[in-house]
């Protein structure tokens, strides 16, 4: 099996490109790739054709949803290819509550990623999973006080998109 990710030097993308390698590529901004640029989406899909699993997990506006887009596109009538789109919980939460406004636009970008995801249809598979709160060293660093019940670890995170 050959891997592809977007987002793979940070949190839950490292995690899973450390354990993947070398039978994964990477694609983030930090080596050239932004996913909110066209010409980078479609370097992207050029250097994935031999992949059999994308993960589309590097969120940056609605660039996430476009890659997904763009790449589905691409394999839809590919039955040995799979997309596993990585959203979050935000999504499925109908009204934010006041002191939460903040994440708004954040939340419009992953419920467009779920709603694609669960539309699309063809022959490439389309997984979409997400989780609430990862314990990613940003969310700590944000939510120092933050119970460790509440957040899933980075570790526990890979597992559940790797099982998907």
């Amino acid at each position: 099996m050959k891997y592809a990710i977007t987002g793979h030097t940070y949190g839950i993308g490292l995690e899973i490109f450390n354990r993947l390698s070398p039978n994964i590529l990477g694609f983030s901004r930090s080596n050239g790739y932004d996913i909110n640029e066209n010409s980078s989406r479609l370097k992207i899909i050029e250097e994935v054709q031999d992949c059999d699993v994308f993960i589309n997990n590097a969120q940056n506006k609605f660039g996430q949803t476009l890659m997904f887009i763009d790449l589905w596109n691409s394999w839809y009538n590919l039955r040995n290819k799979t997309i596993i789109n990585v959203g979050s919980r935000i999504a499925d939460i109908k009204y934010l509550p006041n002191n939460k406004l903040n994440l708004l636009h954040y939340q419009a970008e992953k419920v467009m990623l779920k709603e694609m995801s669960n539309r699309v249809i063809g022959f490439c598979k389309v997984k979409y999973v997400s989780f609430g709160y990862v314990g990613t060293s940003k969310i700590l660093e944000k939510y120092p006080t933050m119970d460790k019940k509440n957040y899933i670890s980075v570790e526990e995170a890979a597992n559940i998109i790797l099982q998907s």
